[in-house]
């Protein structure tokens, strides 16, 4: 149990130059969110972590993208200009957390601003961790083998993998040893050293407690990383209700699929929903209507419902008994009306997407299209009306 005050540093000052483009990875938006906003916002959501230190290169840029995302628990953020390396950063961050609360914290984590998963389990271990040992890291096995070359570009050596791990963040310190370690460092260290658990152990004597961390640790460095922390925050996520009148064959096969894409997906036995069911709140909810949508109140149903912090869908599936039953509507007002509810549900930040099922359809085609819109971006397709 962590029963002291934290602080954290979030390095987000660099120039993401591997990435390629204008715009610096960590202000690049995900699901409707600036990169590093992830973390932070996993930080804030721990009591003991009472205050932040956001390292960025452009201070009044940072605020107002604080006050437009409405990040919960603002309070404990203060935002600090950077520096031209990280470790120069990650000391003025660490600065300025001495400065205002050094009575305050016992504990500070310094994490990438561009790492957007960060276990709550492994971030608790790790501060319990700092706090007794000095510093606790976070670490991986190795993936490669590491060779180590001489200026002529020929191979010197191969370091054994068995012997070596890869450093990760977050990392935990006691604030004291962090900073003095950061007093003690060289030009050299500043300008050119990117790990923090060698700096106290070269400058404190402190050996790291070094803890498993998990493959979420994965840190944003080129372009085709966008793609993943995407795909892998969406998942992480996304809470899916199924809502239907029974448990069907393609019920369960909807559970199957939609259950290795999500964080988590129920299926209640209703076509009325409640907050009352399980204590989860849902960002995508997939309802089965026979014929048509029941009832023009699923807005208030939802409202108890939905994660309203998270973008998502509200997909309405409507089990067409024969084609004859269609042909009195016209595409156009379909299309009309599934656009109209888009844009009634966009107070709660979801995006609609109906789906009109002819008699003989295939009950694996559905289920692949709606395992597909769930891990889809909800923006891009709300408001359509689809047939199958």
């Amino acid at each position: 149990m962590v029963d002291f005050n934290v602080g954290v540093v979030v390095a987000a000052a660099g120039s993401g130059t591997r990435l390629g483009g204008s715009v610096p990875k960590q202000y690049h938006r995900i699901l409707d969110k600036p990169l590093m906003f992830y973390p932070l916002e996993t930080f804030l959501d721990n009591l003991w972590v009472t205050r932040v230190a956001l390292v960025v290169d452009n201070v009044e840029k940072v605020k107002a993208m604080l006050q437009e995302c409405g990040c919960s628990n603002i309070q404990k953020v203060t935002v600090v200009k950077g520096e031209n390396t990280r470790h120069r950063s990650i000391r003025a961050g660490l600065l300025e957390l001495h400065k205002q609360f050094a009575d305050e914290l016992r504990v500070v984590v310094v994490h990438d601003g561009v790492r957007p998963l960060v276990p709550h389990s492994l971030l608790r271990e790790l501060v319990l961790g700092a706090d007794k040992h000095g510093a606790a890291g976070a670490v991986r096995p190795l993936v490669s083998t590491v060779l180590r070359s001489g200026q002529d570009g020929f191979l010197v050596d191969s370091l054994d993998r068995s012997l070596h791990v890869a450093s990760e963040t977050p990392q935990a310190f006691q604030l004291s040893v962090l900073l003095s370690a950061y007093n003690k460092c060289s030009e050299e260290d500043l300008d050119h050293g990117t790990e923090c658990l060698h700096l106290t152990l070269k400058h404190c004597g402190i050996k790291a407690k070094l803890v498993q961390g998990s493959e979420d640790l994965w840190k944003v460095t080129h372009r085709k990383d966008l793609l993943l922390a995407t795909t892998a925050i969406k998942q992480k996520g996304n809470n899916v209700c199924i809502i239907a009148a029974e448990k069907t064959a393609v019920i369960s096969q909807l559970l199957d699929s939609v259950g290795s894409v999500a964080n988590a997906v129920r299926h209640i036995v209703s076509t009325v929903c409640s907050s009352d069911v399980d204590n989860l709140t849902y960002n995508t909810v997939i309802v089965f209507h026979e014929q048509e949508i029941q009832q023009d109140t699923h807005l208030v149903d939802f409202a108890s419902m939905l994660d309203t912090d998270k973008l998502g869908l509200i997909i309405h599936v409507i089990d067409n008994a024969s084609v004859e039953g269609m042909q009195g509507m016209s595409v156009y007002n379909l299309q009309r009306s599934g656009r109209s509810m888009a844009h009634h549900y966009e107070k709660l930040r979801k995006g609609v997407v109906i789906i009109h099922c002819i008699s003989g359809s295939d009950d694996t085609q559905l289920v692949d299209l709606l395992t597909t819109l769930v891990k889809a971006d909800p923006q891009t397709f709300s408001g359509q009306t689809l047939f199958i």
